[in-house]
C-alpha cells in the first residue's frame, strides 16, 4: 500500500511527547545534580505539606462552627454503621426459623390426595351423585351487553327521522 502524502497526526503527537519526556528527564538528572536544586526541591515539598495541614485544620475548624462532621469523623460513623449492620445480619441470620418440609410445587394442576384420608372422605369421594354434584357447575346469570357509549356533542345537533 501507497504512504499517505499527509503525516499521521498521532505519529507526530506521540514523537513531540517522547522528544519532551527525554529532555525533562535530561534537565531533572542534571539537576539533581546540583545541591542548590536538591534543598529547593526539600523546601517546596516540606512547605506543601506544612499548607496541607494548615488547610486541614481550617476546614476542621470551619466544620465545628457549622456543626457539620469532618472527613474522619465520616470514615468512622461509616466504619460503626458497617460494624452495627454486620453484627444485625449475623442476629438475623440466627433468628430465622429453619426452613419447613418441602412445600409442593406450584403448578396448574391439582395437589395429589393425601394418603391418610378418613374412610368418610374416601366414601363420599366414591358416590356417583358426589361427584356429579360437585362437578356441575352453578348456573350464573347471563351476563348483559352494556349499551352503546354515546359521542360527545359537537355543537350541531342531528335532526331525528321519523
Amino acid at each position: 500500500m501507497a504512504k499517505s502524502l499527509l503525516p499521521d497526526p498521532l505519529e507526530l503527537l506521540r514523537q513531540a511527547v517522547n522528544r519532551l519526556e527525554g529532555r525533562a528527564n535530561a534537565l531533572a538528572g542534571r539537576g539533581m545534580e546540583i545541591d542548590q536544586v536538591v534543598k529547593t526541591l526539600h523546601q517546596v515539598s516540606s512547605l506543601t505539606m506544612v499548607l496541607r495541614q494548615a488547610m486541614e485544620l481550617a476546614l476542621d475548624n470551619f466544620y465545628k462552627r457549622l456543626n457539620l462532621p469532618t472527613g474522619r469523623e465520616f470514615a468512622e460513623m461509616s466504619a460503626t454503621l458497617q460494624r452495627l449492620e454486620d453484627k444485625l445480619d449475623s442476629l438475623l441470620a440466627a433468628q430465622a426459623p429453619a426452613p419447613s418440609a418441602a412445600r409442593p410445587l406450584r403448578t396448574r394442576k391439582p395437589a395429589a390426595e393425601a394418603p391418610a384420608a378418613t374412610p368418610a372422605a374416601k366414601v363420599s369421594a366414591a358416590t356417583p351423585a358426589a361427584k356429579v354434584s360437585a362437578a356441575k357447575p352453578v348456573a350464573k346469570a347471563p351476563a348483559v351487553k352494556p349499551a352503546p357509549a354515546r359521542k360527545a356533542a359537537s355543537g350541531r345537533r342531528r335532526r331525528a327521522s321519523a
